[in-house]
């Protein structure tokens, strides 16, 4: 099976861009961020730019399309009626909605969330040793200065709730909610690959190398390495950089190995584009 990835297209900036189609693709992955609605946005349609992707506008184009939406398409609007309007442009066009959801196609399960940050990413841990007070102390300061890190940009950006913005802590409780659910379905046995698609990154092995490890990284990756035992491919999105990387070990005996990838456009003025890979796929067995 191929699988495409794409995320972070940001057609909210250029609604012409037209992503075309691996050769041979069986299934299309849409890993967040595809096109937004805020200030400013030249998205002339109101389907969130996810048309030119559709199944049933373009079966000849697009077999299969899964969808994990991203933070963006959240952007001023109210974040309750944007995700029900979401849900029914995927339903609309044909596109497999994957929010908290799973899709099983031939031989692989595809387990998809948002999964959101819960800003703990950079906490130490308690193997860092202290006091299990010095230990939450040294967890909660570092929590708060990732918190702050993301509302000096939410407060700009950013969904609303009741007219209000959605800042880190409400970004919090969706991811601790989403993780809950994505450790039951990857606890769930399955015969067959199992791949994870979310947008924001499951690890901080994921960071942009153009920042390194400061406290807004917490607002774009988690520490959930634990989970990749689970999975034998994660894709995501949120990072405008290229990711692929393998993560292998032995659990009781047990050799595992999960591969984590990102294929993100990211914004032009920034100069990200350069690294994107338009046919980027994935092949897996079955």
């Amino acid at each position: 099976m191929k699988v495409q990835l794409l995320s972070d297209l940001h057609l909210e900036r250029d609604p012409s861009f037209r992503a075309q189609p691996t050769p041979g693709v069986d299934v299309l992955v849409l890993a967040g961020d595809v096109g937004s609605y805020q200030r400013g946005s030249r998205l002339p349609d109101d389907d969130f730019g996810l048309a030119q992707f559709s199944p049933r506008l373009h079966p000849q184009t697009w077999p299969a399309v899964l969808y994990v939406p991203g933070n963006h398409e959240y952007d001023g609007l109210e974040f309750d009626p944007a995700h029900r309007r979401l849900q029914d442009t995927c339903a609309r066009l044909g596109i497999t909605w994957l929010e908290r959801e799973v899709v099983v196609i031939g031989r692989t399960r595809f387990v998809g969330t948002t999964l959101w940050s819960d800003f703990d990413a950079l906490a130490p841990r308690a193997s860092s040793g202290g006091s299990p007070a010095s230990l939450l102390a040294r967890q909660l300061d570092q929590r708060e200065k990732a918190f702050r890190a993301a509302n000096f940009y939410l407060r700009k950006h950013t969904s609303l709730r009741h007219g209000e913005p959605m800042l880190a802590d409400a970004w919090r409780e969706l991811s601790l909610e989403s993780q809950q659910w994505l450790r039951a379905q990857l606890a769930t046995p399955f015969d067959g690959t199992t791949a994870v698609v979310t947008h924001f990154a499951p690890s901080l092995r994921s960071a942009d190398p153009r920042y390194g490890l400061v406290p807004g990284t917490a607002g774009f990756c988690n520490d959930l390495d634990e989970l990749l035992p689970l999975a034998d491919l994660w894709m995501h999105g949120h990072l405008h950089c290229p990711v692929d990387y393998t993560v292998s070990g032995d659990d009781g005996g047990k050799p595992w190995s999960c591969r984590v990838v990102a294929n993100p456009l990211g914004y032009a003025a920034k100069g990200e584009q350069a690294t994107f890979a338009p046919a980027f796929s994935v092949d897996l067995p079955g």
